[in-house]
C-alpha cells in the first residue's frame, strides 16, 4: 500500500457542494479542477435533501443530525488522555474494547493497523472553525477500531424515499455516539484516541474496515459483509492503545460482484460501473461516478440507497437468506446458482411501500 495516494477531502462531492460561489475556497478548487465547476454548480441548483419529504419525517432525520454535529466538535471526538495510564496486556485491552463496543450497540467490530494511506490529506468539510478548509491532516495513531451498525433493510428497500433517509440518519447517529464514547473510554485509560464519524472524519472508514476483517469492498463502493451485506454504516476510532489486530477476510466478494451487476443495473443515475475494476490512487477498484450519484440525490431529495436495497447480500434476515449468504462465502458454484435464483425469488428492484408511520412525498418542503 506504499504507492497508495491519499484522498483529499476537498475533492469529496459533499465538500464541493458546501462551497460558496466566489469564495477563495471555491476559486481554489476549480482552479485545480476546472472540469468540475459546471457539474457542481448544477448540483447546487437542485432542490436538495428533504425537498420532497414531509417536515414530520424530515425532522426525524434532522433531530439526530443536530446532536451529531455537537458531538463531532474537535473537543468531543478527541482530547487529552487521562493520567495515570492503566496498564493492560494487548489481549486484555482488545477484549474489553470489543465487548464495550458491542454493549454500545455496535454490530460488527474489528481492529487493524492504521494505514496512513487511509487518512484524508486535507480538511474539506468545514464543520468547525478550529479545522478550516485545507488544513493538512495527519493521523499518527497506530491502530484503527472499525465498527459496523446494521440498518433495517425493510426501510432501506423504500429507497429512494424518506424511509431510507430516516434510517440512514439514525444509523449515522448510532455510529457517531458509539465512536465518541469508545474514544473517551480509551482516553480515560490513559491512551490517545480519536472518534471518526459522519460529522468529523479524518480517515476513510471502508478500507480500514476491510483491513479489520469486517468484509470486502463491493462493486457499488460500499463495504460488503457476510452478515449484513452492504446494509450498514461505519465509524472508526483511531488509537495508540496496544491491541491485537484482526485479519482481512475473503468472503468471495470479488467473484460475486464481478458476476453480479444488479446494483449497477438498478442504479437510476448509472453511477455504478458494469465493467471491470480500474486503478484509482494506486488501488484496483470499481470506480463510482460520485457526481452522477450525488446529482440524483439532490434531484429526488433523498440519499437514494437503491444500490444497498438491490444487493442480493443485503436482504431480510430470514433463514433461507442466511443459508444462501453462508453458501456464497464458501463456494463459487453456490454464488453462480444464487445469482441465477435471486431475480426469480426477489425480482428486479422496485421501491417498497413505506410503513404507515411515514408520510407520502410532498411537492415542496417548507421546513
Amino acid at each position: 500500500m506504499s504507492n497508495t495516494e491519499r484522498f483529499d477531502e476537498r475533492d469529496n462531492v459533499f465538500a464541493r457542494r458546501d462551497l460558496q460561489s466566489g469564495s477563495p475556497e471555491y476559486e481554489d478548487l476549480y482552479r485545480r479542477h476546472p472540469d468540475w465547476r459546471e457539474i457542481d454548480d448544477a448540483i447546487r441548483s437542485y432542490p436538495g435533501l428533504g425537498a420532497f419529504t414531509s417536515p414530520a419525517d424530515m425532522n426525524m432525520f434532522k433531530a439526530p443530525a443536530w446532536l451529531m454535529r455537537l458531538i463531532g466538535a474537535p473537543d468531543c471526538v478527541d482530547g487529552q488522555p487521562s493520567t495515570p495510564k492503566v496498564e493492560l496486556a494487548p489481549e486484555r485491552a482488545t477484549l474489553k474494547i470489543k465487548t464495550f463496543a458491542r454493549r454500545l450497540g455496535v454490530d460488527l467490530v474489528g481492529i487493524s493497523r492504521m494505514n496512513p494511506a487511509y487518512a484524508y490529506s486535507h480538511r474539506g468539510r468545514v464543520m468547525y472553525p478550529q479545522e478550516p478548509w485545507g488544513t493538512p491532516i495527519e493521523v499518527a495513531h497506530e491502530y484503527a477500531i472499525s465498527m459496523g451498525f446494521r440498518e433495517d433493510v425493510n426501510l432501506i428497500r423504500t429507497a429512494p424515499n424518506s424511509g431510507e433517509m430516516v434510517e440512514t440518519g439514525l444509523n449515522y447517529f448510532r455510529s457517531a455516539t458509539a465512536a465518541v464514547v469508545l474514544a473517551q473510554y480509551i482516553r480515560s485509560l490513559g491512551y490517545p484516541a480519536r472518534a471518526n464519524h459522519f460529522r468529523n472524519y479524518q480517515v476513510l472508514p471502508i478500507p480500514l474496515a476491510v483491513d479489520a476483517g469486517l468484509g470486502e469492498l463491493g462493486r457499488c463502493g460500499f463495504l460488503l459483509t457476510e452478515a449484513f451485506g452492504n446494509c450498514l454504516r461505519l465509524s472508526t476510532v483511531t488509537t495508540d492503545i496496544p491491541l491485537v489486530c484482526d485479519r482481512s477476510i475473503d468472503i468471495g466478494v470479488d467473484d460475486f460482484c464481478t458476476r453480479c451487476k444488479l446494483c449497477a443495473e438498478a442504479c437510476p443515475s448509472q453511477a455504478i460501473p458494469t465493467g471491470g475494476k480500474v486503478e484509482v490512487r494506486g488501488v484496483k477498484k470499481w470506480l463510482i461516478d460520485d457526481a452522477k450519484c450525488y446529482r440524483f440525490w439532490m434531484k429526488v431529495g433523498t440519499d437514494c440507497g437503491i444500490c444497498i436495497a438491490s444487493c442480493p447480500w443485503s436482504q431480510p434476515d430470514v433463514w433461507y437468506h442466511r443459508t444462501a449468504a453462508s453458501a456464497a462465502v464458501r463456494s463459487k458454484l453456490a454464488r453462480i446458482v444464487l445469482l441465477w435464483l435471486y431475480p426469480i425469488i426477489y425480482g428486479r428492484y422496485h421501491s417498497r411501500e413505506a410503513p404507515e408511520w411515514l408520510e407520502p412525498k410532498v411537492r415542496s418542503n417548507n421546513a
